[in-house]
């Protein structure tokens, strides 16, 4: 599991984590519940497949 690239796309996930920082992008957004269903919690997607994620109806319960 490469920590840099989104599980979902492949990209570089931009994590603030990972590149030895206090604070990530993710930490100040909300999350779908079912997202955490389809990628491992320890790993950061990127904000394009978080924004696609709520976007997409069928993810949507």
């Amino acid at each position: 599991m490469n920590e840099n690239r989104c599980p979902l796309c492949a990209q570089e996930n931009h994590c603030g984590i990972v590149k030895g920082q206090k604070d990530c992008w993710c930490m100040t957004e909300s999350f779908p519940k079912e997202i955490f269903e389809a990628v491992p919690k320890e790993q950061c997607i990127c904000q394009k497949c978080l924004d696609t994620y709520k976007k997409d109806e069928s993810f949507k319960t």
